[in-house]
């Protein structure tokens, strides 16, 4: 895990950021990705398990137990992790990091919903490489990422972060270069990258 105390990590400074309004931050997206949760819950047998890697406070994580699966958080800002315990098992870890925190092929199933925003794209490439690396054969992957505006720091109501913004085809490329199969790529202000470990050994 990333020094709590590297000021001048942009990830860790990112991430730190929710912590003051996290109560508001779950109330806002609360709603959000319903739809698109419920279809990756329901590409999976049930039961599966699914890593929801940058779980956030645990909306998602909840969504997938409900539909029946055996679901694992992992999230970096401490504040979240202690509010998704209370959906299920949550681990306090960095993201770039994902791959010393599981064993190989732990998941069915990786739920990566923005949380790879904050990474540069050689982080966030490595990291995607990690969560190839955590799937079963023929598991599958979620991850959406910014498309929109510029790589920066943002200031926002809640917080100033920065964030890497993709270029679709280029994020898919980094989906298939972590040595998964690209299944469908749904572009806007957010790229969705869908895709699957090929089966095998």
């Amino acid at each position: 895990m990333s020094d709590p105390g590297a000021s001048d990590d942009p990830v860790v400074l990112s991430v730190a950021a929710y912590s003051d309004q996290a109560e508001q931050y779950e109330v806002t997206h609360a709603p959000k990705m319903a739809e698109t949760a419920a279809r990756f819950a329901a590409s999976l047998p049930v039961p599966s398990s699914i890593l929801d890697a940058g779980c956030g406070p645990g909306r998602d994580l909840a969504r997938f137990i409900a539909h029946g699966h055996a679901a694992h958080g992992v999230d970096l800002n401490p504040r979240f992790v202690a509010m998704a315990r209370r959906h299920g098992p949550t681990t306090l870890g960095d993201l770039r990091r994902v791959g010393e925190l599981f064993p190989p092929a732990s998941f069915d199933g990786v739920w990566a919903a923005s949380s790879l925003v904050h990474l540069s794209e050689s982080e966030a490439a490595a990291v995607l490489a990690q969560l190839a690396g955590l799937l079963r054969p023929g598991g599958r992957l979620y991850a959406c990422v910014k498309s929109a505006g510029d790589t920066g720091w943002l200031d926002e109501p809640d917080g100033r972060r920065w964030y890497t913004v993709w270029e679709p085809d280029r994020f898919a490329d980094a989906v298939a270069a972590a040595g998964l199969t690209v299944e469908r790529v749904d572009a806007g202000v957010f790229v969705e990258v869908w895709a699957s470990r090929p089966p095998g050994p």
